[in-house]
């Protein structure tokens, strides 16, 4: 009886033990796709920054071409 309690504790330490490194690899990898998600948000954000660094510099040479038409006198 006292060998069937000690068997039973000795399964379920095992499971958890097993439940627990299931879990803890589970968690290195959210860890790395978090880390790889948050590198690709980076990348992203740059780019961004980029595109709109470029839309601003189109803008502006823009309103500087239309304001050289308003300068003319074209009448």
């Amino acid at each position: 009886m006292a060998t069937d309690v000690l068997k039973q504790l000795d399964e379920r330490i095992q499971a958890s033990i097993g439940r627990i490194q299931q879990l803890q690899r589970e968690n290195e990898q959210l860890a790395r796709q978090l880390a790889e998600s948050e590198q690709r948000f980076q990348q992203a954000s740059a780019e961004l920054r980029e595109q709109e660094a470029a839309r601003a510099e189109v803008k502006e040479r823009i309103e500087r071409i239309l304001a050289r038409f308003d300068g003319l006198d074209l009448g």
